[in-house]
């Protein structure tokens, strides 16, 4: 590779010379964005019998020639068409989730924005990047954290055009991140959360509520198990399988994914007995409910589904919680608030930071700790209380 005072690489296609019927051929090996490479085979007109002198020389003219064609393809390409064909040309290398929202990102507002600006990807500079980034929060509304993963995005996508040599250097290099913001979760108190189960009882998404308020389950991980995750035996549920909200073929659709945003999402939760109890009943109505509906009723692994078995949507469960808060006039929060009120509770009854961490399935520790700073305050709470009694302190 061979790069000079600008931002773009000429980088030298690797070669060899092949002979056919006589005639020697040049046999190139050209980058794709895939990062794989494709075989082009170009004439040399030359036979097979001229010196090996010339037959070098005639080569890394070829070789010269096809690298600037290679790299002026991708390098004058709009930033805009690039990092939409760097996403469809990686996608094998992401989930069906990551890809989808990078569609949306990138269709929604990196296309239009670096379409209308005409950027090429040899020409993207540090601040075209930072004047979208205020773009987005003070045009678009978006929040700094939003804003940070369109960062990511980029970066990301520029990093491959530095590996893949269509550029000599990532200008995100150089890019002030947006701020990343404190984000303040909301959560509901054990009153609240026992009458959600009183509302919630005999509503479609009765299941649903339960064992995402009984595990902190996240939507994806509550939707993903099925009977054979539930071991009653030994009185334990396995969460390792998903079920996710996503295009396919450009209609959007639950797909089932039988693998967890991290090893540590991979988890073995225990069951108390009522919770057994629950599960047993429900798997019995639901054999019940099959006799009833004879044909009618759909032959579903899940647990969490409607009355003939029909699997619920991971949108349903969204819209469908939203309004029943609202019929039942209790305090609107979003359905993966529910995630938090569980860890909340726990925090407050003394289980630790660890053990939550764990029951939740993040990859961590951190990450709870950040999150569940405002619950875990009560703690200190009680420790300058006691020191204060222990001491008899009297003001």
């Amino acid at each position: 590779m061979v790069c000079g005072t600008s931002r773009r690489c000429i980088f030298i296609l690797s070669a060899s010379i092949q002979e056919k019927k006589g005639n020697l051929y040049a046999v190139l090996s050209i980058p794709t964005m895939s990062g794989k490479s494709k075989t082009k085979w170009v004439s040399m007109h030359l036979k097979a019998n001229v010196p090996k002198r010339v037959q070098k020389q005639r080569l890394d003219e070829i070789r010269i020639e096809y690298s600037q064609l290679a790299d002026l393809e991708y390098s004058n390409m709009k930033f805009c068409e690039y990092i939409k064909k760097w996403n469809e040309e990686t996608k094998d290398d992401k989930s069906i989730t990551t890809y989808d929202g990078y569609v949306h990102m990138i269709d929604k507002y990196v296309y239009p924005y670096f379409n209308e600006k005409g950027y090429s990807l040899m020409d993207l500079r540090p601040m075209h990047i930072e004047a979208y980034y205020r773009h987005l929060q003070r045009d678009c509304g978006l929040s700094g954290n939003t804003a940070l993963k369109h960062h990511q995005i980029i970066n990301t996508s520029l990093k491959y055009a530095v590996y893949n040599r269509f550029l000599r250097e990532n200008p995100c290099d150089h890019v002030k991140r947006p701020k990343k913001e404190k984000t303040e979760h909301d959560f509901y108190n054990l009153d609240e959360l026992r009458t959600l189960m009183r509302a919630a009882k005999g509503d479609t998404l009765e299941t649903v509520i339960y064992l995402t308020i009984w595990f902190g389950l996240r939507r994806s991980e509550v939707l993903g198990i099925k009977w054979s995750n539930i071991d009653f035996e030994n009185h334990r549920i396995f969460i390792c399988e998903t079920v996710v909200r996503a295009k396919v073929d450009g209609k959007l659709t639950s797909v089932p994914k039988d693998k967890m945003k991290s090893e540590t999402s991979n988890r073995v939760l225990s069951m108390s007995q009522p919770i057994e109890n629950y599960l047993k009943q429900l798997q019995q109505r639901q054999s019940e409910q099959q006799t009833l509906c004879g044909d009618c009723y759909v032959n579903n692994e899940y647990v969490c589904v409607n009355t003939l078995s029909e699997h619920i949507k991971p949108d349903y469960v969204t819209g469908h919680f939203s309004k029943l808060l609202e019929k039942n006039k209790l305090r609107h929060i979003k359905f993966h608030d529910l995630r938090h009120s569980c860890a909340s509770y726990m925090l407050s009854q003394g289980f630790s930071l660890k053990q939550i961490q764990e029951l939740l399935g993040h990859s961590n520790y951190n990450f709870t700790a950040d999150t569940y700073t405002h619950v875990d305050f009560q703690s200190k709470v009680d420790m300058s209380n006691a020191i204060s009694e222990d001491l008899g302190l009297q003001f």
